[in-house]
Parts: C-alpha cells; structure tokens; sequence
C-alpha cells in the first residue's frame, strides 16, 4: 500500500491499527504536511502502539508541541497498557511542565510496572532540572494536596540525589 501524505486522518489513524511497522513507519516519516491538530492526534495514537522505536520517535515529536498536550498525556497516563503509560511519562518529561507533575507522583505511588517507574523517575528528574526552585515549590504543594508521605521521599532522592537536603525540608525529615 502506498501511502500519501494526502490520505486522510481517519484513513491514517486506521492504518497505525494494522500490525505492519512499516507502514507505520511511513506514516510517523510524512506527517510534516498535515496540520498541528492531526499530527498530535496521530503521535498521541503513536504512543499506544506496542513498538518502542514509534513510540520514542512520536515522544521526541510529541514534545515539540509543549504545554498544550500535557492534558491529553495526562490521560494517557491513568489508561491503557505498561507501554503507553511509560511513554506518556516520558513525554511529560521532555516536555517538563509541572502541570504533569501530580499525575506522575501519583502514578509512582499506584503503579507496578517497573518500566513505568523507570520512565516516572526520569521524568521527574528532567523536570527537576528543567524548572528548579519551582519543581520543589510545586512539590510542597502536592506533598499536602496528595497527602504525600515519608516514604515517597526514599524514591525522590533516588530520582534526585543532588537535592536531598531540598528534599529533607520538604519532607520535613531530620
């Protein structure tokens, strides 16, 4: 099948259902033509796919656009298979707004996955040092509206060794 940058996005969004990479591949390759609003629809649909190489290639993509899908990806990150929800995260922290931030902790504090954490813990570490004192501010106020406890500070201090003292105040650890 050959597929043009012409073929619509409803024909496009049909074909990433379809198992063959390639084909996926092209679409992820010609997407510069379409406009903002389907390029974000089909990266968004990208992210679910269960190839790790189109999903990091749609999370770099994905990132270019900022602040305006940090909501769609925060959806993406109380839905869906390990996969998606891993590179949701990773997207959150290529992007590193904080308005991420509290659908992340509270997907550490709920979630199994091990590659999940993994992305979770990168992501909060990139948005550490994307956004400084502000990461920490915003922190403070997740740890009271989440009702954040002492043992969430073990994983912090993983993530971010090099503000463990930010991190003691905030957690108000000795």
């Amino acid at each position: 099948m050959k597929i043009s940058i012409k073929t619509d996005k409803e024909t496009l969004l049909k074909i990433l259902k379809d198992g063959d990479i390639n084909k996926k591949m092209k679409i992820l390759n010609k997407l510069g033509d379409l406009s903002e609003a389907d390029k974000i629809k089909i990266l968004l649909k990208i992210l679910e796919d269960n190839s790790w190489y189109l999903r990091e290639q749609a999370t770099q993509e994905l990132a270019k656009f900022g602040s305006r899908i940090v909501p769609r990806l925060k959806k993406l990150c109380n839905k869906g298979f390990w996969f998606t929800r891993a590179a949701a995260c990773r997207t959150l922290g290529e992007i590193g707004d904080l308005e991420g931030l509290s659908t992340i902790i509270t997907l550490l504090l709920n979630d199994t996955n091990p590659t999940v954490i993994k992305e979770i813990k990168m992501a909060i570490k990139k948005m550490a040092e994307k956004n400084g004192d502000n990461f920490f501010i915003k922190l403070k106020e997740l740890k009271d509206t989440l009702d954040l406890k002492k043992d969430i500070y073990a994983v912090l201090i993983e993530c971010l060794p090099a503000f463990k003292e930010k991190l003691k105040e905030i957690f108000e650890i000795g």
